[in-house]
């Protein structure tokens, strides 16, 4: 599943070390070069992996030499990872195909994905090679009819269920599996208590709400529907009993404007919100919360305009860290590739392990979003 089909499920991105240049403009992207594959152990941290999409095709799939996941470390280097599925294409003339799915650890020393030559969930750590083959039964379909997410660390691997509507925790180490409450998507799970915090996503004009669990006590509570005159919608993250999400601007008919307004922070157990100005660049069109950093920040992917210039960042391209409290951020890191990303499907990690870097640069006048 691509980023913008997870919205509506968990936000995940693409990054690359700090410090490199922005996305190259899709139309001067350089011709995709098939690097080599991922070595079988001693690669580094990940930093993040993406699809790119084949100039050559004529509906600019991930085909030819784009028909594997690029997996770039945080010392900037790039290997392919043709074990895992990538994509593939539908026998229907009418429809393209679907990506597979692909994970990164927050702390970029574990991968996981759906293996082309069994059809099974692996999580790979990179480092020692050490493979650990997740006892799930994988739904049939064109690429991978779910998606996948790291829960706090590299050690516990949500599956996030296609049509069946139930996801999945997986204890990697220990080779367990959970099936979670049909309708709910697991946002945090607490090795230390068992504790889980889940989601019923709201959606336009439809409220949500968050399921607590812990042990056989289940406590449910709403979610707001908006934050100022705006809907709360979009990519949650929760840990320890408070979650996170950015509210943006109401999407209106002619064109959405995904411009972030409001931080809405909640408690997972009485619902009760607090709000406060993200205090975003102003060049930044679109933003996501995909996790929690720690107890006072939030990660946050972000897209900004390159004003002159087409396609907009890809949303990922910037990983901000936010303070929950005052909306301060700053950058941790750029993503970066001189390929065109394949309809966003940039999955990121490595972000607890980056080093700190302030912001810089002059603000961009950003271009008029939306309908006027």
């Amino acid at each position: 599943m691509n980023f913008t089909a997870r919205l509506q499920a968990a936000s995940v991105i693409t990054l690359v070390a700090t410090g490199l240049a922005v996305p190259t403009p899709a139309a001067g992207a350089l011709a995709p070069i098939r690097p080599p594959a991922l070595p079988e152990s001693g690669s580094g941290p990940a930093a993040f992996a993406y699809l790119c999409a084949n100039p050559k095709d004529p509906e600019k799939l991930p085909t030819g030499p784009c028909d594997t996941w690029r997996l770039v470390t945080t010392h900037g280097k790039i290997f392919t990872v043709p074990e895992a599925v990538a994509w593939e294409k539908s026998k229907d003339p009418n429809e393209g195909g679907e990506p597979g799915s692909f994970a990164i650890s927050p702390d970029g020393t574990r991968v996981a994905y759906h293996r082309a030559r069994d059809r099974r969930i692996v999580v790979r750590e990179l480092t020692s090679g050490k493979i650990w083959t997740i006892p799930y039964q994988v739904p049939t379909g064109l690429g991978s009819p779910f998606g996948l997410r790291f829960v706090r660390d590299g050690r516990q691997l949500t599956i996030f269920a296609g049509d069946s509507g139930v996801d999945t925790l997986v204890q990697v180490e220990a080779g367990t599996v959970q099936r979670l409450p049909k309708g709910w998507r697991l946002l945090d799970a607490d090795p230390a208590t068992g504790r889980l915090t889940l989601l019923d996503q709201p959606v336009m004009q439809v409220r949500g709400a968050f399921l607590t669990v812990e042990g056989e006590r289940k406590t449910t509570a709403k979610i707001a529907e908006k934050a100022g005159k705006h809907l709360i919608w979009g990519a949650f993250a929760a840990r320890n009993g408070r979650a996170a999400n950015l509210v943006p601007k109401e999407p209106p008919a002619c064109g959405p404007d995904m411009t972030p307004v409001w931080l809405a922070v909640f408690s997972t157990r009485t619902g009760k919100m607090t709000t406060v100005k993200p205090r975003l660049r102003a060049d930044v069109y679109r933003a996501d919360v995909i996790d929690w950093l720690n107890a006072k920040e939030i990660v946050v992917a972000a897209g900004r305009e390159r004003p002159g210039k087409t396609p907009d960042t890809v949303v990922g391209s910037y990983v901000y860290a936010m303070n929950v409290t005052t909306g301060a951020t700053r950058l941790i890191a750029k993503l970066s590739t001189t390929e065109e990303v394949y309809q966003d499907s940039l999955e990121v990690g490595g972000y607890t392990a980056a080093q700190d870097r302030p912001a810089a640069g002059k603000v961009a006048k950003p271009r008029k979003r939306g309908c006027d």
